[in-house]
């Protein structure tokens, strides 16, 4: 699900080590930056809330998060929470309107929460299937 990516460092021999391990063996921490999680981000606040007497609401429906995330990350959290077997199952809906998978958050703020004040509000439904 997550790309993983070592940065190489070269050892006296020559020989390629990945920045991890040599941080480990050097006694040296991990730099901050790399433990970031996003935290830097531009963030987006949202409340999720149930559109549909199918699926429960979640507990905790306001939610903060980087504004790179996708409304993909949104149905897997989604998913997650109400211990749904795939989050192809849902829909999420900003204003009554579908949202792409592939739409960032700030994608959905400047185009269709543009003038309204925060928190971003996002309905979610089990997925419909139109003819």
């Amino acid at each position: 699900m997550q790309d993983i990516v070592y940065k190489l460092k070269w050892d006296c021999e020559g020989d390629a080590k990945s920045e991890d391990t040599a941080n480990k063996e050097a006694g040296e921490e991990k730099p901050e930056e790399d433990n970031d999680y996003h935290r830097s981000d531009e963030q987006v606040s949202i409340c999720l809330e149930c559109n549909s007497s199918k699926l429960r609401g979640l507990k905790r429906k306001w939610i903060r998060c980087s504004a790179q995330a996708t409304v993909l990350h949104l149905k897997k959290f989604i998913a997650k929470k109400l211990n749904l077997t795939s989050f192809n199952e849902l829909d999420i809906l900003c204003n009554e309107e579908i949202l792409g998978k592939d739409h960032t958050l700030k994608f959905v703020v400047v185009t269709r929460w543009r003038f309204k004040k925060s928190p971003l509000l996002l309905h979610y439904r089990p997925k419909m299937d139109l003819l």
